[in-house]
């Protein structure tokens, strides 16, 4: 039984709690977690707000509601305390009567972490810092490393599935309507009135995020424009909070429009936005909630980064606001410059073009290589593996790297340092993409430090994997990277063209590098990758920042580097390359004459150095 297997759990709690949005993200890794557990036993803990989206899941086998705001009433009345402590107490006992084996803390904050203490889960995972808030890292033994910007939130769901041993796929969520639900909205909808497209316009957001919002009146411009050209039908849609917003808009309009009907549940939402033709909207649930369904989206982004919280699973389109101060963490703003810049005409020039099939859906099917890892444990080895290579496949090739690798003549792993390349074995779809296997001395250490250059750095390389192994002669580490195939090292292909043509982008590549504040400390020709006109430097274990080092200290780290790579090229751009190639280097330099001078004199001693070395090793 693998790794993989012995983890994967027949009885799984998922905790999502709140926030619409939030929800509603958290779908997709649902549905890939019963796309690879067909047979496990899912339960998911939601406050009572949002557990009608939930109702008759068809991937929920037990609906865990947890009564928040009635709990808040209990808790301001001391007289209902006794009251408010039995009603936990036989919330924790349930909990604990489902023998769950594993738990999945989606929300990853105290009010979550309470609950994944109470299920006693033998494997409870949920995310590091710094997504975890309040500490809540801290109840987890399988957290899930993911970094706070950059990338989508249902990317981050889906990559908490690794662990269980199910590589991060895209998963196409799935929201129920019940029929009772989609009768009531389909009625009180009626007959399209127009022949043109059914768009659905939602105005408000929630009371603490009212700074999204935008101007109504330049709604009822959006929708006018609309029916005046595509002959669209305007519904705007409203929550508890948002009907006078969704009146102004219906009141500032020249042509016809209405407000939508009553949706007193979720599920009737759902049905709603499932018959639209365009959602236009702000960064609110019911945007997420439309992207969901594979509605067409048109979404008004201020303050928050539509990387993170955009659409992601329809076509959609974005429009930003112009202010220097977005992205902005910020939950109220008293003069909500990026919204209130974005002007009426780029919203309908947005909404024709997603009507007439523009616009981009993020979601792609297969894997989702972003930059999410979770610790791991064989044998004697330990480190961090990507969510995307989590199955037992890949960790039985783990398993028997040395021996795979030593089985073959033209492949051998260096017994102390060095790279090779290997094809993948476990994964034939992607047969483009390489291996990229080196071992470092210095142990964990070291090989994480590898593993952030890599994740960090914009290279051609994915991090694949890191693990440290002890061996009789001390300890060592095993980093893996990811890249294509037709990536070559430089050694390899330096004497293909002996001009100045490769010897520029290399130098330019080195300089790319030393200009992001970064140094090798061992920059060899097989540190060069070369895909055509392309040219990437791989990092490895030594490279490091050189941070707020005097000016003079990073002439001479540049000089070094460059002088290894000369050294280790010896030759191979022709007569003179090296110093052509240094030459090439300086071009850009611009740190003064003293500078410079310090630059040459660590190349050349460098180079002189090694390449003296290179007679006798």
């Amino acid at each position: 039984m693998t790794l993989c297997q012995r983890q994967s759990g027949g009885r799984i709690l998922c905790i999502r709690l709140s926030g619409l949005g939030d929800v509603v993200h958290s779908m997709n890794a649902l549905a890939l977690l019963r796309r690879e557990r067909p047979d496990a036993h899912i339960a998911w803990a939601v406050e009572e707000r949002f557990a009608g989206l939930l109702e008759g899941h068809p991937h929920v086998d037990e609906l865990i509601i947890v009564p928040r705001r009635r709990w808040s009433r209990l808790l301001r009345n001391p007289l209902r305390w006794g009251e408010l402590a039995a009603e936990v107490r036989r919330l924790i006992v349930r909990l604990r009567a489902g023998r769950f084996e594993a738990s999945l803390d989606f929300q990853s904050s105290l009010k979550s972490a309470w609950l994944v203490l109470a299920a006693r889960a033998p494997r409870r995972i949920g995310f590091g810092p710094p997504v975890s808030r309040e500490l809540s890292h801290l109840v987890q033994n399988s957290p899930v490393t993911s970094p706070g910007e950059g990338v989508h939130r249902v990317e981050r769901d889906l990559a908490l599935t690794a662990p269980l041993g199910i590589r991060t796929r895209y998963a196409a969520a799935a929201l129920p309507c019940s029929a009772r639900h989609a009768d009531a909205v389909d009625a009180a909808l009626g007959e399209r009135r127009t022949g043109g497209p059914l768009v659905v316009i939602h105005p408000g957001t929630s009371a603490f995020a009212a700074f999204k919002r935008w101007a109504p009146e330049r709604y009822a411009m959006v929708a006018d424009a609309l029916v005046e050209q595509r002959r669209a039908e305007v519904v705007v849609s409203w929550g508890p909070a948002d009907r006078d917003l969704a009146r102004q808009v219906v009141r500032h309009m020249r042509q016809p429009g209405r407000p939508a009907p009553r949706t007193s549940s979720l599920q009737q939402l759902v049905r709603l936005l499932q018959r639209a033709d365009l959602f236009i909207g702000s960064d609110t649930g019911p945007m997420h909630l439309a992207s969901a369904l594979g509605t067409p989206v048109v979404a008004l982004f201020g303050p928050k980064d539509p990387v993170q919280t955009g659409p992601y699973c329809s076509r959609s389109l974005v429009v930003t606001g112009h202010a220097s101060c977005r992205p902005c963490p910020r939950r109220r703003c008293s003069d909500p410059r990026c919204m209130s810049s974005i002007s009426a005409a780029r919203v309908l020039d947005a909404a024709l073009a997603v009507l007439d099939g523009q616009g981009e859906c993020r979601a792609r099917p297969g894997p989702v290589k972003g930059p999410f890892s979770w610790p791991f444990r064989l044998g004697p080895r330990r480190g961090e593996v990507t969510t995307a290579w989590s199955d037992p496949g890949f960790f039985t090739w783990l398993c028997e790297l040395d021996r795979r690798l030593a089985s073959s003549s033209a492949l051998s792993l260096p017994a102390r340092e060095g790279q090779v390349r290997v094809s993948l074995p476990v994964e034939p779809a992607v047969g483009a993409e390489r291996l990229l296997v080196d071992r470092l001395p210095g142990g964990a250490r070291r090989a994480r430090r590898a593993w952030w250059a890599a994740a960090r750095t914009p290279v051609a390389l994915r991090p694949v994997c890191w693990m440290r192994e002890a061996g009789r002669h001390g300890r060592g580490a095993v980093v893996i990277l990811e890249h294509r195939a037709s990536l070559r090292p430089l050694a390899e292909v330096a004497g293909d063209a002996p001009g100045g043509g490769r010897a520029g982008r290399v130098a330019d590549a080195v300089g790319r590098m030393h200009r992001s504040g970064l140094y090798h400390g061992d920059l060899r020709a097989h540190n060069v990758l070369v895909d055509g006109d392309e040219v990437r430097i791989v990092p490895t274990g030594r490279s490091r920042r050189m941070g707020r080092l005097p000016a003079e200290v990073r002439c001479l780290l540049r000089g070094l580097d460059m002088g290894t790579l000369a050294a280790d090229l010896d030759g191979a751009f022709g007569p003179d390359g090296e110093e052509r190639l240094f030459d090439l280097y300086c071009k850009d330099f611009t740190d003064g004459g003293r500078g410079r001078r310090l630059l040459a004199r660590a190349f050349r001693r460098r180079k002189e150095r090694r390449s003296w070395l290179r007679r006798f090793w």
